[in-house]
């Protein structure tokens, strides 16, 4: 009641005080001015180890202002009690007070006393856990300073700091480093305050300590306390401030007597002043440290100490915190109901805070929780809900290192612009210089005229020259640094990839690899993106076109968006009108680039349960397609500048700005235009006009017919030219694709057609069926089919002993790790991600073969077959011990042929001549020839018998017959080899 009286009051006197406003003046005499600042000085002196005198001195300035009616010294009073207030966690009512000077600075029109009243707004919101409001006061105290002359930008670097420290509250941590950093970039500028500056680092500190990069985090903590020394007297505090982030810094690297040594320390300290709050938060890393010690009596007290401070003080989030950590001692001594009590209230006090750490930890406990009391159904529950919780962490974390890397990037790259311009300035006045002396002098002599006219000519052809040097040496400094990137790149990466592959990471060290590793791939593209673009800027980069199918082409990349599409639940639709007899000319590198902007940009930018639409159509000479999406609109400003290089139409959507400038300048190089639509109604949309004609092409740009070939365009020809190719052999391999979609089926086979024999199925049901008939030499299948999807094709082709042996390539737009090892398990020999490479495709299918045909000639040199030694797979080892058995009941049986032969082993003439083709090389009549051959050797070698005795004995009716055989397989005959 008290409290709800004082607060009455408190609106009361702002009331007056909006009332009384035009009596307030701005200025006050120099006197009275030194008596304010005296009593200012004593109360920042007295605030942190005596609050009461800290009252007093700010209830004295406050009467004194009062009296001389002077509103700035008014307004500093109420900020000065609200710290008082603040000091002791009477937030309550240092708000009032914070709102109570922010009112009165409105009304007289103070803006710096209004940017101070929303800094402390914001910082005091933010200990209460009211997040939103703490960030709406921040952004308020930045944009009140852009309203006077804040000096040495103090109020507007603190602001940044307060704000960075909410969003990293709410677990933002990639806006919370960017505030920060525009901190420390002022700074640099012209030095801030040593307390304002060390809060900064404080922050940066405290992020990398949550990212569990200690080391940098023990840097900016030392930064700080390095600050705070240059305050004198005034240091003790803030230093012991720094002396809590650090013991958890050694409690994390488990020097745990150093971190005892300094939070003991800081907890007397605050303890001494009776800061309940900041005694409150070392009660909770003290709990944590004697944890590790081992004393859980003491931890236990500790946690209650911070948990009881910090709900008394409504500081929800440090509370949910103490919770979490006396549920996690509850557990670890079996007791679950009193474990499951502080997760209710971790649960309660995060729902006003919404820190997604605390909730992911939170769910975790509980499944834990769930599962010693064996409701296992709830534990899985609350497993899931962990686990999504932490993907999106995952995402925060990983674009957070990125974020940083292109802050620094801009500001590089604005800082060459701004060379690069004065550069051309003064080249421009230079030359008006001399133009003007010329001109004088022509004025003056006429007969200077042809001088004159040379002079200008010269000076003109070095300003050109050196406008292109420095053009070049901007286009040499981007190819160069993006080559200088892919050194340290690949060595991250192969680290990486090599560390992920152990089966002793932790989970903490798998979860920070695989944040290092998608990273690594963000930084490959963006290399790519910049390398592509000095490429175009040097000319170095010419157009390569080649007779194809567009329609087919753009269907086929599309297809690798689908798993995209379907992970944000967006409806994907492909309307390509295709005339199978077209043939379009175009560069499917540069295409390929293009697609995968537009694409990729249309799902980055289309909100989950939207629509993703590819049209397009031959218009006479020219290809006219369109990429269009229902996700954000684009001003006609944003229109205008949205192919500009590094423009972002939204800075806090991840990206750099460079994929949809390269993607029109491509364009451009391909004789082409690009568009931009966009509506509130009808979403944004991307319109691409291409000249697919041979003629619309120089000789230059036209690839050679012979990379033509080697290429295997993926070109559907018409009757006329299709019977100017050479027929396939005969004996060419067996290539079968599944897929259920109908352009990449013909893009694949348009890869293969001209060396393979090409079979096709429309999903894995009909593939099966097609392969146990065939036996095809190599299979192509796509993961997500109707019926039966890729991995159940893989794993039902290996288990039948038929099939066994044929390699399967498995191509899908599913690239996580998971989907992967599912492959493997599935049986697949290789595992290609769309958008694939045509030429990557055909070597994995190549490598494959090759190795089936290095297998098959190890296979020819064996006399017996011997299973363990040459099975790929269970199934193949059933198939050659069948074939063993059959082999030594009928070897030598001179009546028993390939028809007997397949009728014994229970397969049609066909499958075992395409089974045994696949394994050995060798037809069924070779094959039963070359080990009756074999066999006969082995008996020569034991010289027991006469050479037609073993002709006879391994089923060779004609003796003559026997030893031309055996001349054609070991290159003599059996009577040179008996001789020998």
């Amino acid at each position: 009641m008290p409290r709800v009286i004082l607060i009455l009051c408190l609106l009361l006197t702002t009331f007056l005080q909006a009332q009384d406003a035009t009596t307030y003046i701005k200025t006050i005499s120099e006197e009275d001015s030194v008596t304010i600042s005296g009593w200012r000085i004593k109360m920042a002196q007295n605030i942190n180890p005596n609050p009461d005198s800290a009252f007093y001195y700010s209830r004295k300035i406050k009467e004194f202002t009062q009296q001389k009616k002077y509103g700035p010294g008014v307004i500093d009073a109420d900020y000065l009690i609200g710290q008082c207030f603040k000091r002791l966690q009477q937030n309550d009512s240092a708000i009032v007070y914070f709102k109570q000077a922010l009112a009165l600075a409105k009304t007289i029109d103070y803006p710096i006393g209004a940017a101070r009243a929303y800094n402390s707004l914001c910082r005091t919101y933010y200990l209460m856990g009211m997040m939103d409001e703490s960030v709406a006061a921040c952004e308020k105290a930045i944009e009140t300073t852009e309203e006077y002359d804040d000096p040495n930008n103090m109020i507007f670097a603190d602001s940044h700091t307060a704000l960075a420290t909410a969003y990293a509250r709410q677990n933002k941590l990639d806006e919370a480093i960017k505030k920060l950093l525009v901190v420390d970039s002022v700074h640099k500028i012209e030095a801030l305050r040593p307390d304002v500056i060390a809060a900064a680092y404080q922050n940066l500190g405290n992020i990398y300590l949550d990212l569990e990069d200690y080391d940098a985090s023990e840097t900016y903590y030392l930064r700080a306390n390095n600050e705070f020394e240059k305050l004198g007297g005034n240091a003790t505090y803030y230093l012991n401030t720094t002396h809590i982030y650090l013991g958890q810094v050694y409690m994390k690297k488990n020097q745990l007597s150093k971190a005892d040594s300094l939070l003991t320390l800081s907890y007397n300290f605050f303890s001494a002043i009776k800061d309940e709050r900041t005694v409150g938060e070392i009660s909770t890393y003290l709990g944590q440290l004697k944890v590790k010690q081992k004393q859980l009596d003491k931890a236990e007290a500790f946690f209650n100490e911070g948990f009881s401070i910090h709900k008394r003080n409504n500081r929800t989030y440090e509370a949910s915190l103490n919770a979490l950590e006396l549920a996690k001692l509850a557990l670890d001594q079996g007791r679950t109901s009193k474990a499951l009590g502080y997760l209710n209230e971790a649960e309660t006090l995060n729902s006003s805070t919404r820190n997604s750490q605390v909730a992911q930890e939170t769910y975790e406990l509980f499944s834990r929780s769930y599962a010693q009391r064996n409701d296992y159904k709830k534990a899985f529950e609350y497993k899931n809900r962990a686990t999504a919780i932490k993907d999106s962490l995952m995402d925060i974390q990983s674009s957070e290192k990125i974020r940083e890397i292109e802050a620094i990037y801009q500001t590089e790259s604005r800082d060459r612009e701004i060379a690069l311009l004065t550069s051309q300035n003064e080249l421009v006045e230079e030359q008006k210089k001399n133009q003007r002396n010329v001109l004088l002098g022509g004025i003056a002599l006429m007969g200077l005229a042809g001088l004159f006219l040379f002079f200008q000519y010269r000076n003109r052809m070095k300003t050109n020259k050196k406008l292109k040097e420095l053009d070049k040496a901007k286009s040499t400094f981007f190819a160069n640094i993006s080559h200088e990137f892919r050194t340290p790149l690949t060595l991250i990466k192969g680290p990486v990839e090599d560390q992920l592959l152990s089966e002793s990471l932790s989970k903490n060290d798998r979860k920070n690899l695989l944040i290092a590793r998608a990273n690594t791939q963000r930084l490959e593209s963006l290399v790519e993106q910049l390398l592509a673009l000095s490429k175009l800027e040097s000319g170095n980069m010419s157009l390569k076109v080649q007779p194809g199918n567009l329609s087919n082409f753009i269907a086929a990349q599309a297809e690798a968006f689908s798993f995209s599409s379907k992970e944000k639940d967006l409806t994907m639709k492909v309307s390509l009108k295709n005339d199978d007899r077209s043939m379009d000319w175009f560069d499917r590198d540069a295409m390929e680039k293009v697609l995968f902007n537009l694409l990729g940009n249309a799902i980055k930018y289309t909100h989950e349960g939207g629509n993703v639409k590819i049209e397009g159509e031959r218009d006479g000479d020219d290809f006219v397609f369109s990429v269009s999406n229902s996700g954000n609109y684009l001003s006609s400003g944003q229109k205008d500048k949205i192919f500009e290089r590094f423009y972002q139409s939204d800075p806090q959507n991840p990206g750099t700005g460079i994929g949809l400038a390269l993607t029109k300048e491509l364009i451009e190089l391909h004789k082409g235009s690009i568009s931009v639509e966009s509506s509130e109604k009808d979403g944004t949309k991307f319109n691409v006009q291409l000249p697919v004609v041979k003629m619309a092409f120089s000789p230059e740009e036209i690839l050679s017919e012979e990379l033509q070939k080697s290429d295997t365009a993926d070109t559907i020809l018409d009757e006329s030219i299709a019977e100017q190719q050479l027929a396939i052999p005969e004996d060419a391999p067996i290539l079968l694709i599944a897929d259920d979609n109908t352009e990449i089926r013909n893009y694949v086979s348009s890869i293969f057609e001209s060396t393979y024999q090409i079979q096709m199925a429309t999903n894995g049901n009909e593939g099966l069926a097609i392969a146990s008939e065939t036996i095809p030499d190599i299979v192509i299948s796509d993961v997500m089919m109707p019926q039966l999807d890729g991995f159940e094709f893989t794993e039902k082709l290996k288990e039948n002993e038929i099939t066994s042996h044929i390699p399967v390539v498995l191509l899908t737009a599913k690239s996580d790790d998971e989907d992967k090892l599912q492959g493997v398990h599935s049986g697949a020999d290789a595992y290609v991600i769309k958008p694939f490479n045509a030429q990557l495709l055909k070597a994995t299918v190549f490598n494959l073969l090759e190795n089936r045909r290095k297998l098959q000639s190890r296979f020819a040199q064996e006399v017996v077959i011997r299973p363990k030694d040459i099975a790929i797979s269970s199934a193949d080892e059933q198939f050659l011990e069948r074939l063993q058995k059959v082999m030594d009941e009928h070897l030598t049986n001179p009546e028993f042929s390939a028809e007997l032969f397949s009728k014994e082993m229970g397969v049609s003439r066909m499958q075992l001549h395409r089974k045994l083709k696949a394994i050995t090389g060798q037809s069924t009549s070779e094959f039963l020839r070359s080990q009756r051959l074999k066999l006969a050797l082995s008996l020569l070698k034991e010289n027991k018998a006469t050479i037609s005795e073993i002709g006879y004995t391994v089923g060779f009716n004609d003796p003559s017959y026997f030893t031309k055989c055996f001349k054609q397989e070991f290159g003599t005959s059996p009577s040179d080899y008996f001789a020998t």
